[in-house]
């Protein structure tokens, strides 16, 4: 093969990988959203999903590093890994947290607990003044923040209680189907 040939094909083979590594970092933002969405209806420990994100993202980083370097012209380690932890770690982290949930069994259950917190965080883009109401619960020696509505503010301030229905997920972490409060 011609010196030629040789350049144009590493060039190729580098606008590939830049489309890939651009693909799968896009692909993971979109995930992780999907994942934060999922996480507020399960109930599981923060650290479990982190630590799904910060090992594989890591050992992507670890086997990949040379070549994400070589294809972006990069001397330092920061980027590469950042870019590892949001395509693979994200993208592993939203499969465990949707087999969990897509898998859960039908069979729910019901329970009622006391508030023990409540609090409000604010809404949406263009409806930051709208805050939405939020509680904590003991989950069985587990913290919880339910999430509500604003519509749904009067009705929170008021209660003193809370009725959630659970299923259970397929990997075994609970999955809130649905909650209301009441007093």
């Amino acid at each position: 093969m011609t010196t030629r040939k040789r350049q144009q094909n590493i060039l190729k083979n580098e606008k590939f990988g830049e489309g890939f590594y651009t693909l799968t970092a896009v692909l993971g933002l979109i995930l992780l959203a999907f994942e934060i969405l999922i996480y507020r209806r399960t109930i599981i420990n923060p650290y479990i999903p982190i630590s799904i994100m910060l090992v594989v993202g890591s050992v992507a980083f670890y086997f990949n590093r040379k070549h994400y370097k070589k294809t972006y012209l990069l001397a330092g380690n920061f980027l590469p890994f950042i870019q590892h932890l949001i395509s693979w770690g994200s993208i592993s982290c939203y499969v465990f947290m949707a087999t969990n949930y897509y898998l859960a069994d039908n069979k729910t259950t019901e329970y009622k607990f006391s508030i023990k917190e409540k609090n409000s965080m604010s809404g949406t883009k263009g409806h930051r003044d709208e805050r939405q109401p939020l509680v904590t619960i003991d989950y069985f020696s587990f913290e919880k923040e339910l999430v509500f509505r604003y519509v749904d503010t009067d009705k929170v301030n008021r209660a003193d209680s809370v009725t959630v229905v659970v299923r259970k997920g397929g990997l075994g972490f609970d999955i809130l189907d649905k909650y209301d409060v009441f007093h």
